[in-house]
């Protein structure tokens, strides 16, 4: 799906997260809830999200484009082909357009 040949998703393996506080957000994270008498246990699990070997699954919009912008410019061909399909079949067997008929 998405029309190109891409590597498998590589997941990486969890030791490499050990060190998160090598990441500001996270140790920042971390500062915050020690003040407030809290700790997150599972804050190594977030490490992802900020490190930038994997980009591909950092930020919204990056997951976005990489859902949708492969395949947008067939989905467009594919509707302006049917577009005109429909309207030519209407033409043939009505003798006019739906967009002649609004008017």
């Amino acid at each position: 799906m998405g029309g190109g040949h891409h590597e498998p998703f590589k997941i990486p393996n969890y030791s490499i997260y050990s060190n998160y506080r090598d990441f500001p957000q996270l140790a920042q994270h971390e500062k915050r809830l020690a003040q407030i008498g809290l700790k997150d246990p599972w804050i190594r699990n977030y490490v992802y999200l900020y490190d930038r070997k994997y980009p591909h699954v950092v930020g919204q919009w990056a997951h976005f484009k990489k859902l949708i912008l492969p395949g947008w410019k067939a989905g467009v061909a594919f509707t302006a082909a049917l577009i005109l399909v429909e309207e030519a079949y209407q033409y043939k067997t009505h003798g006019t357009t739906s967009w002649d008929a609004h008017h």
